[in-house]
């Protein structure tokens, strides 16, 4: 027995051939709405004769699509494309019905007396429509539409009763697509959230393969592999590279975690701290699990921070440094330069005879002449 709400790959042979299972297959397959799209053409070509079909998505409230995909069917003209479809009307009265015929909705008279006949169907060249319907909760999330022009006959109720076979396909497929598509965003908005974070991150798969980083995540490791002088000329994120050092303490992280017996892996995923304090480099590395998939194999989470070691305000500034404090007002060098060696804002202002308030003030005026986001990319110009 199937589990409930798992559409089974099958349909009843009086329906429809055992062929459409290989097409129904290719339709589960799908994580994208184009490939969805290819997948339904191939199916409704092979189960429903039809003059042309379109898949629309994310509908509104008025019945409109925000994205229509389309097969042997023209575009609406632009300023008929916000008409109300006939059978919305129906479809508010009938929320969650999987299936419907345009002719059961609306009287032949009433449709053709319709804007929405002269000005979209006329032009596309179809008069009857069968569609298959997605909802989530009281919305339509799409419409797989099959249409048929005035000289060929209604869909007869084989057609109907095969549409409401196919609807759980369709909607399982349209939900899981629209949910991937909606992960994949937020993780790219999140990844752009992150970018310009002041701290280096970065993400290693339990393979050792760098999965995700940011700016100053590739300029930490950088200045680990090739040293500062030299990571000064490189693009940090072109030329990307473990470092060895952190590299050995995940593979060692990794080996302890697969020695440990089940009940005792949680004080093996403790976090590890490495430095190089010559570099003024620190990493923390923190074995992470997905909790909600115990098949998947955990994750390296890696905090980076990369600070010159103190003392070294002495150190001579490269050219490139000194044009860029002659953007500084004198106050603000001062600040700069304290921030060239790591210091934190009460340091700075206890070392200054200033209130924090003032040094933070003051940091905001330096991050916008600079053109840079955090205290970490400050030192980092300035001790190139």
């Amino acid at each position: 027995m199937r589990p409930s709400g798992s559409p089974s790959l099958l349909i009843s042979p009086e329906v429809a051939p055992p062929a459409l299972s290989g097409d129904l297959l290719r339709v589960h397959a799908t994580l994208t709405q184009r490939d969805l799209w290819h997948a339904l053409r191939l199916l409704g070509r092979a189960a429903m004769p039809s003059t042309s079909v379109t898949l629309e998505l994310d509908l509104t409230g008025e019945g409109a699509a925000l994205r229509t995909y389309r097969q042997g069917h023209p575009a609406a003209a632009r300023d008929a494309r916000a008409l109300a479809h006939p059978a919305q009307e129906w479809l508010t009265r009938h929320v969650g019905a999987p299936v419907f015929r345009l002719s059961d909705c609306v009287t032949l008279r009433d449709l053709r007396n319709s804007a929405y006949y002269e000005r979209v169907m006329r032009r596309a060249g179809w008069d009857k429509q069968l569609s298959i319907v997605a909802w989530r909760g009281r919305q339509v999330l799409g419409m797989w539409n099959f249409h048929r022009s005035p000289s060929e006959s209604d869909f007869s109720q084989r057609d109907q009763r095969l549409a409401e076979s196919l609807q759980p396909h369709f909607a399982a497929a349209l939900r899981r697509v629209l949910d991937h598509e909606e992960a994949v965003y937020r993780g790219e908005q999140v990844s752009r959230l992150l970018e310009d974070a002041p701290v280096g991150l970065l993400l290693v798969d339990w393979d050792l393969r760098p999965l995700w980083y940011n700016r100053e995540g590739a300029h930490a490791c950088a200045v680990w592999n090739h040293g500062e002088r030299r990571a000064s000329a490189l693009s940090p994120k072109r030329t990307f590279r473990l470092p060895p050092a952190l590299a050995e303490a995940c593979s060692e992280m990794r080996t302890q975690w697969l020695n440990a017996p089940n009940s005792a892996r949680e004080s093996a995923l403790k976090p590890r701290v490495l430095s190089d304090d010559n570099l003024g480099l620190h990493a923390n590395i923190v074995l992470r699990p997905v909790l909600t998939n115990p098949l998947l194999r955990p994750a390296f989470e890696v905090q980076l921070d990369y600070r010159r070691p103190r003392g070294d305000r002495n150190r001579p500034l490269s050219p490139g440094a000194v044009a860029l404090l002659a953007r500084l007002s004198a106050r603000e060098r001062e600040v700069a330069m304290r921030v060239r060696e790591g210091m934190g804002t009460r340091e700075i202002a206890g070392e200054l005879h200033r209130s924090p308030l003032t040094i933070k003030t003051q940091l905001a005026a330096i991050f916008r002449k600079l053109e840079v986001g955090s205290r970490t990319r400050v030192a980092a110009l300035l001790n190139r």
